[in-house]
């Protein structure tokens, strides 16, 4: 089946509403410098855009967006994680998958440096019922009218709307009066092909293909990752109603179908996501659907002790969790698991957990966390790197030029005296071919034999029987 995608200098497929410009905050992710192609039929039907018609497409097509994420803007490889769906996704409505997939998005960023500080990582409170009927009433205004835009019935704006949704005093305001959410409103167009996964198809498209038509301007990427601030600085969400950890309240409006004349003789599919920020008034009543996550992660991160590695996590709610694997890599080749922590199974309190590493490796220990289900689904974070020092000459690995060009000789500060197997790896657990030579009596000098491509490599010294790691960038 024939596909086309709508895309003018004034409208572009992918169309944001932002508002109230203010300073800029670390705790929001860049924008990446170019979109994500995805490839036929792997990760999409019709490449290089985003059209799914199978869980394994969404699964493949998300993955590749965060390592090229990782790629683009520097990031360590696999410090956004692995997306994985639960066996259920599939039955789950359209405004549970948007919520799953999106606090997925939000929840893996958490604890991020793009260069000037740590992504707070928050997720959605969840789906509100007002939120979600002004989402539809847009998007079947869009089709019905035959148009395709931010402003609605009786030329409303996206910020009017979403403030008409609720009482004045249930949506955050400033000391002036005014709502202070930056963001409100991200619309999504496409037309032919199948319409089972259209909400993935606009969230993959807005944070992933926001380039086109201007290569700088990522602004439904920015609201749908929004924390206190975005990317460009607008305001975001201030944490204060219900459980620490979450907030902001997501609408999600869908209309299929063809006769809608943008498309022509094509099916359309049009979504629209609201964004709100509410109140803490107690006065307010808000209605949240189902969420569908068995866990929402707050935060994931640990802590070099004297001996030892603290691991300390937290979740803001949990629907039928069964429990979590704590895993240690010091390769990134392959992940042991050090012991099992159960989850409390349902709840809506935030919960904190704690688990101890007795027996850390020396130099970087690599840990992930797996939540795992009770139907069976499993869901891996984010990948966080723990440095153990020591005493020992070769706890203390020098090595530089570092950064070095990519194929270019380094040196390893190690004496002559000490004999020791060298190893150097890739993110992805490859060992990188190198000759060694000695360089004088205290260095050895490192030569890759083959280029190596931009990104963090590690290299692990072995000396009877321990391992020692350093890290090496490649620019």
């Amino acid at each position: 089946m024939k596909i086309r995608l709508l895309r003018n200098s004034s409208t572009g497929l992918l169309l944001v509403f932002l508002f109230h410009l203010g300073k800029l905050f670390a705790q929001a992710p860049a924008n990446l410098t170019s979109d994500v192609a995805l490839t036929a039929p792997a990760e999409t039907d019709f490449a290089p855009d985003a059209y799914f018609s199978s869980t394994a497409q969404i699964v493949a097509a998300f993955n590749k967006g965060r390592r090229a994420e990782e790629t683009q803007l520097g990031l360590a490889a696999n410090s956004l994680g692995t997306l994985t769906l639960p066996s259920s996704y599939a039955t789950l409505s359209d405004n549970q998958r948007a919520l799953y997939l999106i606090n997925a998005e939000r929840a893996a960023r958490a604890g991020i440096n793009y260069g000037s500080g740590a992504v707070l990582g928050k997720p959605l409170e969840g789906v509100e019922t007002a939120l979600d009927n002004t989402a539809q009433s847009h998007a079947d205004y869009l089709f019905t009218n035959n148009t395709f835009g931010h402003t609605g019935a009786g030329g409303t704006s996206p910020f009017q709307r979403v403030e008409a949704t609720y009482p004045t005093n249930c949506l955050q305001r400033n000391s002036s009066g005014q709502y202070t959410m930056g963001r409100s409103e991200n619309i999504y167009l496409s037309c032919g092909a199948s319409a089972t996964y259209a909400v993935e198809q606009a969230i993959f498209s807005w944070i992933y293909r926001d380039a086109t038509p201007n290569p700088t301007a990522w602004g439904h990427r920015e609201a749908a990752l929004i924390q206190n601030v975005d990317a460009s600085g607008h305001t975001g969400y201030v944490d204060d109603r219900g459980a620490t950890g979450n907030e902001g309240f997501l609408g999600i409006g869908i209309r299929t179908g063809s006769g809608y004349t943008p498309c022509g003789s094509l099916p359309a599919r049009l979504v629209v996501m609201n964004i709100a920020d509410p109140s803490s008034d107690a006065s307010c009543t808000f209605s949240l659907e189902s969420n569908p996550l068995p866990v929402s992660l707050l935060f994931w991160k640990g802590t070099a002790e004297e001996k030892t590695v603290k691991l300390e996590w937290a979740t803001s709610w949990e629907k039928n969790a069964d429990y979590f694997l704590v895993q240690r890599s010091t390769d990134l080749k392959t992940f042991d698991s050090l012991g099992k922590v159960q989850s409390k199974g349902t709840t809506q309190e935030t919960q904190s957990y704690a688990f101890v590493d007795e027996t850390p490796a020396l130099g970087n220990n690599y840990y992930r966390l797996v939540q795992a289900d009770r139907d069976g689904s499993s869901e891996t974070s984010r990948i966080i790197s723990i440095y153990r020092p020591a005493n020992d000459l070769l706890d203390r690995l020098t090595i530089y030029p570092n950064p070095v060009e990519s194929n270019a000789p380094f040196r390893l500060v190690i004496p002559e005296r000490s004999s020791a197997s060298i190893h150097l790896y890739n993110l992805l657990g490859f060992e990188v071919p190198i000759n060694l030579s000695r360089a004088n009596a205290q260095e050895l000098l490192l030569q890759p034999i083959g280029p190596m491509p931009f990104g963090i490599y590690s290299l692990v010294v072995v000396k009877d029987g321990q391992q020692q790691h350093a890290q090496l960038l490649v620019k």
